[in-house]
């Protein structure tokens, strides 16, 4: 159910990707940012950030899938070092370059700074705890980097649902709902993340992992 779910956003993100090429400065999220499409760096920080945004997403999903990670441990670890380079490479650096001019004034530049921050934090912790070989630390900090990373598919889910209550509140105007999206896109999946952690934590105190296998 939830690679389902995960599936059908996955191919929403690609479609709304799909949509800036070719490049106008016009399309959709585009017009709201006429005073910065033309500039430099924001204008290929952002075609960077649409670009490879995806494939964090796919190659991150990857990371969680049981059979991939028994049957194809060579796949996994490829997807793995996909993840941390586009990560820490592209999509990170370009998102902390658009964050500095997000819409919605200090609120919003300020969460999806804190965003940029946290999510580099936690995918470094994750590609040490790997390189040490310390499998437990190293799934936990997968599932908060990646948690992060999902926040560019939940936001849109709270916009969606923030619009659908925008008639019963006469506050909640489009410049509320788009601070609203940006801070609940992340802070509520790292809630998930660390509720995900702990349950995971206490099966492990029942069940002893195998040291052989990579746990995450």
């Amino acid at each position: 159910m939830i690679s389902l779910v995960f599936i059908y956003f996955f191919i929403l993100m690609v479609q709304i990707c799909i949509n800036y090429f070719p490049w106008t400065n016009e399309t959709n999220f585009l017009v709201l940012k006429q005073d910065v499409v033309h500039s430099q760096p924001w204008r290929f920080a952002f075609q960077v950030h649409v670009l490879f945004s995806s494939l964090v997403l796919l190659a991150g999903f990857t990371q969680f899938s049981k059979t991939i990670r028994r049957k194809a441990p060579r796949l996994h670890r490829r997807c793995g070092w996909l993840y941390i380079v586009v990560t820490l490479g592209l999509a990170l650096p370009s998102g902390f370059i658009l964050a500095l001019d997000a819409n919605g004034g200090f609120s919003t530049q300020l969460c999806f700074v804190l965003l940029s921050g946290l999510w580099g934090m936690s995918t470094l912790c994750a590609l040490y705890f790997a390189i040490q070989k310390q499998w437990l630390k190293h799934r936990n900090w997968m599932i908060r980097s990646f948690a992060l990373a999902l926040s560019a598919l939940s936001l849109r889910t709270w916009k969606l649902a923030l619009y659908q209550l925008q008639p019963f509140w006469d506050w909640l105007t489009p410049i509320h709902i788009y601070q609203l999206e940006s801070w609940l896109g992340w802070t509520v999946n790292l809630i998930i993340a660390e509720l995900i952690i702990y349950r995971l934590s206490q099966q492990a105190r029942a069940i002893p992992p195998k040291n052989s296998e990579s746990p995450h």
